[in-house]
């Protein structure tokens, strides 16, 4: 699973001005996937054959505006879309999104005084 497939995912969940995948832009509003550490790999008894699932950890930096409320409210929106959801990612059927906290983590602000949250999810889908 890449990167731009989960981008395509989301695209059609959440409305953002800019999307980028491992760096952060220069906008004021964007989304911004990165790969993130996530467990070891996992092989069932019986080899690669025998092993239905993977996994794909993920990191989201929400970078949105100057407007306190509008930011935890985009957040919150993109953490809604993979909370307790499931669906298709790149051809894969997902078969949970992991959580990894309760909730989007706010980050701060950049040096422009944008607003971030953060959100890391652990992606199980089928081989």
């Amino acid at each position: 699973m890449l990167l731009s497939e989960i981008r395509e995912y989301l695209k059609t969940k959440i409305d953002s001005p800019q999307w980028y995948l491992n760096k952060v832009g220069d906008k004021e509003e964007s989304i911004t996937i990165y790969n993130t550490t996530g467990s070891a790999p996992r092989i069932a008894l019986g080899g690669l054959e025998q092993t239905s699932y993977t996994t794909k950890a993920i990191s989201i930096l929400v970078h949105w505006g100057k407007d306190s409320n509008k930011a935890e409210l985009k957040a919150q929106e993109v953490y809604n879309a993979f909370f307790g959801q499931d669906g298709t990612i790149g051809g894969k059927r997902v078969i949970q999104f992991k959580m990894k906290t309760d909730s989007p983590v706010y980050v701060g602000t950049d040096t422009e005084g944008i607003i971030e949250y953060v959100i890391e999810t652990i992606i199980y889908y089928e081989r």
